[in-house]
């Protein structure tokens, strides 16, 4: 036995582990990687000069970049690098560069893709004072192809998607039942009317700065994924930042997109069959990409927005980061925590098998319009507006209901949050489609549910 009166270690007890020794050393007022030059910026309480931060940025966008391709077993495919021109992925665009060189100049290592290239949605139709001219400069000094797509591409008319538009507004002769779902109309190409003009009366037709932002990055990100398949690449990176990641995830949830959100801020998402999405600037606050484009004279441009240089209250999403990024200065672990906490988040199992939203092409959650007509708060303007039941009432809303009938039902083939957004949006509004099919399958259910009404000419 041991003697607890005695100094000495028993025989059979473990060693102690000093629990400073696997800890990195600090040399007060010096870089903390490594030790003998002076600080030049401060990232997360720690010093770093020039040379280390800059290697050590380079070393994190490697090692996100290698675990997603682990993590996907995506095999070896052509690339495309999502590029706005803003900060993040310039940055992006520039690393990875550099990577697939370093790659390809080896003599063991083979290229981590078969050829890289950038992609990028040209939205002067909406901004004018859009500096898109610049931006094909960022690539070529990145020494990659780039390829461009304009905004109002979504309603070409080739094949892959099919313009829908919204056919009842709220009225005071139609029933809470039929206001509650939404009836479109499949809208065919006019050669009379531009896509340019279809864009710029679909945001006319959206009554808020927060549906306006939403609609242009679901936009961008059909484009992006459409581009990628077009030019064969498998892989896709978003430039999405910790800052920009932890700012959507807020808005995101608050929107009622909780169902799709591991696709739409996760490091790896493979909801699209076809092309993987990597988000390998997520451990990237705006701070850090900042001081790398400074101190490796990356080119940037402002991307404008509906809500640039507005009020936080503008907009949902305007008001989050606003709430995220000053919190965040009090808080350094602000933007971190939100983002660990979302990288616990899987999707569930029926999102797999979810129907792709027919706006957004994002999986649908099972009643979802259940869940939003419970939820929903009516304006006492609609509530006054419907009369007590009574003869005339009821003709007129059947005629209503009959009315609304003539065109497809699509409340089940759009998700909680595209819903809202059609719902609240002008009548007649004309909607790109993600995919024409769920919209065809819709209007052969509705021919099913009719035909027992026909009457055959011979009777």
């Amino acid at each position: 036995m041991c003697d607890s009166s005695s100094d000495a270690p028993c025989s059979g007890s473990q060693p102690t582990i000093d629990p400073t020794k696997y800890e990195r050393k600090r040399v007060p007022g010096m870089c903390i990687k490594c030790k003998v030059a002076k600080p030049n910026v401060t990232i997360r309480r720690s010093l770093y000069c020039k040379e280390c931060f800059v290697r050590t940025c380079i070393v994190k966008f490697r090692t996100a970049t290698n675990r997603s391709r682990k993590s996907t077993a995506t095999p070896r495919t052509k690339l495309m690098v999502a590029l706005s021109g803003g900060p993040s992925s310039s940055a992006m665009l520039s690393m990875m560069a550099d990577f697939q060189r370093m790659h390809i100049k080896g003599t063991v290592a083979q290229p981590l893709y078969d050829d890289v290239a950038a992609g990028h949605v040209d939205e002067s139709a909406l901004f004018p004072e859009a500096k898109e001219s610049l931006i094909a400069d960022i690539a070529e000094s990145a020494g990659v192809k780039f390829m461009s797509a304009k905004l109002e591409d979504v309603f070409a008319d080739d094949g892959e998607a099919s313009a829908f538009a919204k056919t009842i507004d709220e009225a005071a002769g139609v029933s809470q039942e039929v206001k509650d779902r939404i009836y479109a109309r499949l809208v065919k190409s006019d050669a009379n009317i531009s896509s340019k003009q279809r864009l710029k009366a679909l945001f006319a037709g959206l009554t808020t700065d927060t549906d306006r932002e939403e609609m242009l990055d679901v936009l961008k990100s059909l484009l992006l994924v459409r581009l990628a398949r077009k030019e064969g690449c498998g892989v896709l990176l978003m430039g999405d930042s910790g800052t920009r990641i932890a700012t959507k995830i807020v808005s995101l949830a608050s929107r009622g997109r909780g169902f799709s959100l591991p696709f739409e801020v996760g490091a790896e998402s493979t909801w699209f069959s076809d092309v993987a999405v990597y988000r390998p600037m997520r451990d990237f606050i705006m701070k850090e990409i900042g001081f790398f484009n400074r101190w490796t004279a990356q080119k940037t441009v402002v991307v404008p927005t509906f809500t640039t240089a507005a009020p936080a209250r503008a907009s949902i999403g305007r008001l989050t980061e606003a709430f995220v990024v000053g919190l965040d200065q009090d808080f350094s672990s602000t933007v971190s925590t939100i983002g660990r906490t979302m990288q616990k988040l899987e999707p569930q199992k029926s999102a797999r098998d979810a129907l792709p939203c027919l706006l957004c092409g994002l999986p649908v959650e099972h009643n979802a319009q259940e869940w939003k007509s419970r939820l929903t708060v009516n304006r006492s303007s609609d509530a006054a507006a419907l009369p007590y039941p009574s003869k005339s009432t009821d003709a007129t809303d059947r005629c209503s209901e009959n009315n609304a009938q003539t065109a497809a039902d699509v409340t089940r083939l759009l998700c909680y949050s595209c819903q809202g957004i059609v719902h609240s949006a002008a009548p007649d509004t004309v909607f790109p489609g993600a995919n024409a099919s769920s919209y065809h399958n819709s209007q052969e259910d509705l021919r099913r549910q009719i035909e027992m009404f026909f009457i055959d000419d011979d009777e």
